[in-house]
């Protein structure tokens, strides 16, 4: 087997639970036990009184998911905790620290943050990481901006008298190159923080890191906004956009700008697919060795692969499958990512497949020469990994490591939802198979 165990228990309980019918004869029959005999009570059906409650199996449980690694290959997570009343942490793996807990995992944020945003309503996209080191993160509470840097410092990105708790909420954020700036998804309330829904405005917009507050507007004129990417050399915003009544799923539109130009609006952006106004565009993702751009789309009927050459305006589908790369529920949060870029170039997705049940994993080559083919010389170097190579039997939420391996969230019948390390693409695996 290709992977390790990092984490257990994503969704059970953090410590294991054992039953033992000496200790604890209840949980193991239906008799009631004395000192004697064991004496059998007939009690209508389905209600026979249980210890093992809702309460007991959810409890102790901890959700983790929004994976990240750093420049060092260092694992980031969040995670959500039922006994501290559902607060949302961001965690370091690093399972040799003293501090660390049962899962691995060390707190990078203080105890009383909860990295947790309500733009859109729907979650995701809390929390992202400084290139120097640190979490940047949304506070449920006050739906503030922090940076708790690498020495353990908070900085208020955003300070209190600036505007009043509640009046801005972020999202989806990404330090762009200079590591000066966050540019994430800004929705207004109003400065009372009530404004009624027809009334609340999204933007995307870029947020000095130097706590001063500063906010510059970069793409307005839509009622919703998701994604936003700068491109490797900070030149260019790519970024998905809506207007009510369409979600997500429905009908989308992929835009790139230029942020010199100084036009913040939509209008004037360039419409790169879902011009139709039928169309679900998401997840776009520039390259960062070569600067093209890549997206989901599904224009042909499934969520499949697009890509945009360096410099260009159009993309085409690389991959076309009758199938969906874009997970489960495409574009119902922020943050979501059915696919990833490797440190040696390649990229790497995921996808059900409909005849297993099982999720696979395909891995292409990038094009760095101009191919006049591209779908066909992404079928050519394509493989496709699955169960067999020692993948868990699903799994979403990649994470690339810059040492080559590939953290995932998964499970199945046979091991228990948590995170996985997978070192399956360092090695040669002959059994591989090439995509179809």
């Amino acid at each position: 087997m290709n992977f390790s165990v990092i984490v257990i228990l994503l969704f059970g309980r953090s410590q294991a639970f054992s039953i033992d019918a000496t200790n604890n004869p209840q949980l193991m029959t239906s008799t009631k036990l004395n000192s004697s005999a064991a004496t059998a009570e007939c009690l209508p059906y389905g209600s026979w009184p249980s210890p093992i409650t809702a309460k007991f199996i959810t409890g102790s449980s901890v959700g983790m998911g929004s994976l990240k690694t750093d420049a060092e290959g260092e694992l980031f997570w969040i995670e959500g905790r039922s006994k501290e009343g559902g607060r949302q942490v961001v965690c370091k793996y690093s399972p040799g620290d003293p501090d660390a807990t049962e899962r691995g995992g060390v707190d990078q944020i203080g105890k009383d943050a909860n990295a947790r945003t309500r733009v859109h309503e729907y979650g995701g996209g809390a929390y992202t990481l400084h290139p120097s080191g640190g979490v940047i993160y949304s506070d449920f509470l006050s739906q503030r901006l922090f940076w708790q840097n690498k020495d353990g410092v908070k900085i208020s990105l955003t300070p209190e008298n600036t505007w009043a708790d509640g009046q801005y909420r972020f999202a989806d954020g990404q330090v762009d190159p200079s590591g000066k700036n966050l540019i994430c998804v800004r929705e207004d309330h109003g400065s009372k923080g009530d404004a009624s829904p027809v009334d609340v405005v999204n933007e995307v917009v870029s947020v000095a890191l130097d706590g001063s507050g500063e906010m510059n507007v970069l793409a307005k004129g839509k009622d919703f906004y998701q994604a936003p990417k700068i491109s490797p050399d900070g030149q260019k915003l790519a970024y998905i956009t809506w207007d009510h009544p369409s979600m997500p799923w429905d009908s989308t539109e992929l835009r790139i700008s230029d942020i010199s130009s100084g036009n913040a609006n939509t209008a004037d952006h360039i419409l790169v697919a879902g011009s139709d106004g039928d169309t679900s565009v998401l997840q776009p993702a520039w390259h960062p060795a070569t600067g093209s751009l890549y997206y989901l789309s599904d224009a042909s009927g499934y969520h499949n692969l697009y890509r945009v050459a360096p410099g260009g305006t159009t993309g085409i589908s690389i991959l076309p499958k009758e199938i969906d790369f874009g997970g489960r529920a495409p574009g119902w949060q922020f943050g979501q990512q059915g696919y990833s870029f490797l440190v040696d170039g390649r990229i790497a997705a995921h996808y059900p497949n409909q005849s297993t049940g099982e999720t696979e994993l395909v891995v292409f080559a990038e094009d760095t020469l101009g191919t006049s083919d591209l779908p066909g010389m992404v079928k050519k170097s394509a493989k496709i990994f699955s169960k067999k190579d020692g993948l868990p039997h699903s799994f979403a939420d990649l994470a690339p490591s810059a040492t080559g391996s590939l953290h995932l969230v998964g499970g199945g019948p046979d091991i228990p939802s948590g995170v996985y390390k997978w070192d399956g693409l360092k090695e040669n695996i002959e059994t591989t198979s090439t995509a179809e």
